[in-house]
């Protein structure tokens, strides 16, 4: 198809429509970012976090320390992935959301504190993003919680449930009430 101007001259155009693209915030050129060294079973890596100047979440890069392995490379293509998420947009509990409890090798033990074992790297690196950037009442919806929340929850719930158990207990052991027959 072509469109003619007033002034005599043309433009080709094409038939197809083309999707239309978010405009991407062009990237600070300069970040805070933090650095973490970690292992999850037997691997070992970095996952490095880097924030706007407001305080959100801007890049995500998680490097293995076997490089040329499948994992390593993996990790690449996550970080990317992540970093393209944030900049278009996507709330990072949702991507936590998607990490967390993902299951694959290496798994297990990690040298985290607050994170004593995991089910894999990204499990790893979704449950640190959690700790670092999350808000408790996100948290406690995603399942991430310290050992001391953890220990604090159990407490409240311990004293609902025994609260509950002496109430049916109590219900159950009042006496029967019996109407007097009329006559």
């Amino acid at each position: 198809m072509t469109d003619r101007f007033g002034d005599g001259t043309t433009q080709a155009t094409s038939d197809r429509r083309t999707a239309l693209r978010p405009a991407v915030p062009r990237p600070h050129r300069r970040l805070r970012s933090t650095t973490r060294s970690f292992t999850v079973g037997e691997g070992k890596g970095y996952v490095t976090v880097a924030l706007t100047p407001d305080g959100r979440v801007a890049e995500v890069t998680v490097r293995m320390a076997k490089q040329g392995s499948t994992l390593a490379g993996m990790m690449d293509a996550f970080s990317t992935t992540v970093t393209r998420g944030l900049q278009h947009g996507v709330p990072l509990e949702v991507l936590v959301a998607d990490y967390v409890g993902m299951r694959f090798e290496p798994s297990g033990l990690t040298n985290d504190p607050d994170i004593k074992q995991v089910s894999s790297v990204m499990d790893y690196v979704g449950r640190r993003l959690a700790f670092d950037h999350l808000p408790y009442g996100i948290r406690v919806g995603l399942g991430v919680l310290t050992a001391e929340e953890r220990a604090a929850e159990a407490a409240i719930d311990g004293v609902g449930d025994a609260v509950w158990t002496d109430l049916v207990g109590l219900s159950m052991s009042a006496p029967l009430v019996a109407r007097p027959r009329r006559g």
